[in-house]
């Protein structure tokens, strides 16, 4: 009994610890989402479409980069080439020319006068030519083609003062056709001979980055097909299925892109090679060969003007036409059935000749008998040096449009390998994606 007034003191109740039970830990929906099947589907979807556009992006811009380069060797580069060749050609044509014309004494024959004419509107146009191709980020040519310019300018007008002077008999003419030869010799033909040799080398440079596969490209395109095989086999393990039709499908044509690109691809490497080496290399050695004849000449002709007072005029048609005998005689040992090997040979057989007749010619000088010596300089007989060097010079000149048609037809080649394939890879990489998509959503629905 409780007394009134007395005080209750509250019973204390103990916490049992092992009657309490730990409550689950809550997992994120996300991972338990692709700890499912379905969600494992789910990214292995998203990974193989990730894989088969990357594959058909990268194949795509990849053989853009390349085509696009090409592209600019053959409208851009290799025109600029040739017309930097051509201002080589006519520059010495027109040395070559000129001085001809003295050994007539007085007037010289209409066509004598006209390949001069001729040479100097050639060399011009190429100069107009090779000043609008050329890129304004490239100082160096830009500067090589006004200094050639210039002194072209100055090269005219010597030559236009020796002319009056021979026609006036004074004998002056000779000294001023000497320095007008000199500084076409010594310092025009130089520049020219940089330029050429510049552009040149950038089209070789460029033909041999065009020659190298995009190993990227078909690293990752591999990868692809390697992920659809495999994606193929676990959908199989997982379904009981043995064949799922749309990752079949992508893997077709994947595979596909991986055999065309590497077809097409190889093909444009092998035409960008024989560009190379059955057209460039050898094309630049005989455009060389021909500057080396007409520098030849002009030697020739000068040394009878001199009446054989400078030793100058035969130590340098020695040595050019040395080196000129050396090209062909290189290009015959190496060439094998190449499109320029006729003419070539028909080049060595006429230099042969003009050096017997240059022999000759000197033998005549000599012995005093310098009317002797010009007639055979300049004479119309078909073993005269003027028959000789047309012969040369006709031959050289059809190698060289021969070997530079070769060379156009294997870049063409090489563009066209390959022209369709940026487009077709980004096609083949979104119709992949959805070949994929079409593949594996059936499986997910299986889950809904």
């Amino acid at each position: 009994m409780f007394q009134r007034g007395a005080t209750v003191a509250p019973e204390l109740h103990e916490l049992d610890e092992s009657m309490l039970v730990e409550p689950e830990s809550r997992r994120a929906p996300w991972r338990t989402f692709l700890a499912s099947t379905p969600g494992r589907l789910s990214v292995l979807a998203g990974v193989l479409v990730a894989a088969a556009l990357a594959a058909g992006v990268v194949t795509s811009a990849v053989t853009d980069a390349r085509q696009r380069e090409i592209d600019t060797l053959r409208t851009h580069s290799e025109p600029l080439a040739d017309a930097a060749q051509s201002l080589y050609g006519s520059l010495s044509i027109a040395d070559a020319a000129a001085t001809t014309s003295f050994l007539f004494g007085g007037v010289e024959p209409v066509e004598v006068r006209e390949r001069y004419n001729q040479a100097v509107g050639d060399a011009s146009n190429a100069l107009v030519s090779a000043s609008t191709g050329v890129s304004p980020a490239d100082t160096e040519a830009v500067g090589l083609l006004s200094e050639v310019s210039r002194r072209f300018a100055e090269y005219t007008s010597l030559v236009a003062t020796a002319r009056a002077n021979d026609r006036s008999g004074n004998p002056v003419g000779i000294t001023y056709l000497g320095n007008a030869s000199s500084m076409m010799q010594g310092t025009i033909l130089p520049l020219a001979h940089r330029l050429c040799t510049e552009q040149w080398t950038s089209v070789a440079t460029t033909q041999t980055r065009t020659t190298r596969l995009p190993v990227v490209a078909f690293a990752v395109t591999t990868s692809a097909v390697l992920g659809l095989v495999l994606a193929q086999v676990y959908l199989a393990r997982k379904s009981r299925r043995l064949v799922n039709p749309g990752l079949v499908v992508a893997a077709l044509l994947m595979a596909g892109l991986l055999v065309w690109s590497v077809a097409a691809l190889l093909v444009s490497a092998s035409a960008a090679e024989r560009a190379r080496t059955t057209g460039t290399q050898p094309l630049s050695a005989l455009v060389t060969a021909r500057i080396l004849a007409q520098q030849a000449r002009a030697d020739e002709v000068l040394g009878v003007l001199r009446r054989g007072s400078d030793s100058q005029s035969e130590v340098d048609f020695s040595r050019h036409s040395v080196v000129l005998s050396e090209i062909l005689e290189q290009h015959r040992n190496t060439s094998r059935g190449g499109v320029a090997d006729a003419p070539v040979a028909d080049a060595a057989t006429a230099l042969g000749g003009w050096r017997d007749t240059h022999t000759v010619l000197q033998q005549k000088l000599g012995n005093g008998d310098y009317p002797g010596a010009a007639a055979l300089a300049v004479g119309p007989g078909e073993l005269g040096s003027t028959a000789r060097f047309a012969a040369l010079d006709g031959a050289l000149q059809s190698a060289i449009d021969r070997l530079r048609g070769e060379e156009r037809d294997a870049v063409d080649d090489a563009y066209r390998a390959a022209s369709l394939l940026p487009v077709g890879a980004l096609v083949i990489g979104v119709l992949c994606g959805f070949a994929v998509g079409g593949g594996i959503w059936p499986r997910l629905n299986e889950y809904h």
